[in-house]
This record gives C-alpha cells, sequence and structure tokens, in this order.
C-alpha cells in the first residue's frame, strides 16, 4: 500500500468538510498552501515554482503544514521519509 502525505492530508480536509468541523494548524496551512499553488499554476507557473511561491506567501514554517498524525503515518509505513524537524 502506498501512502501519500498529500493523499492524507486532503482526507483529513474530506472529514473535517463532511463532520461540520473547522479547520485549524497543519490542516489549515496546507489547505491554503494548496489552493495558493494552484492558483498559481493556473495561471501559467509551473509546479515548482508555484510551490515555491505559495510558500513564500505566507509567514510559516515549511514545517507546518503536515499535520503529526500524517507524518507519524507516513514514517511508519516508511521510515525516516520525514526528519525529526517535522515534528
Amino acid at each position: 500500500m502506498i501512502f501519500s502525505e498529500n493523499n492524507l492530508m486532503v482526507s483529513r480536509l474530506r472529514t473535517a468538510l463532511a463532520d461540520g468541523i473547522s479547520i485549524e494548524g497543519a490542516d489549515a496551512s496546507f489547505y491554503i498552501r494548496e489552493l495558493s499553488e494552484s492558483t498559481m499554476m493556473s495561471r501559467g507557473l509551473d509546479c515548482s515554482t508555484a510551490h515555491q511561491g505559495a510558500q513564500g506567501n505566507y509567514e510559516v514554517s515549511p514545517y507546518s503544514v503536515y499535520h503529526p498524525d500524517v507524518i507519524n503515518a507516513i514514517n511508519a509505513a516508511e521510515p525516516g521519509s520525514f526528519i525529526p524537524n517535522w515534528l
């Protein structure tokens, strides 16, 4: 089974939406960053440039965009995928 941190984060967002739960913290950071990146790509930027631009638009640590549950799940499936800085 392949685990993707982005797929797990999207699953968390879908669950929150279905349950009527507000998002915050890593979930909100992930959502805002991905929305910004998608908008930039729809305007013609390549993926790498849009990724860097989206990260630079918000004053949050790049280590803040994945929820600890997602980091732990990925590390359980693929040890060492996330270095300790992520936690």
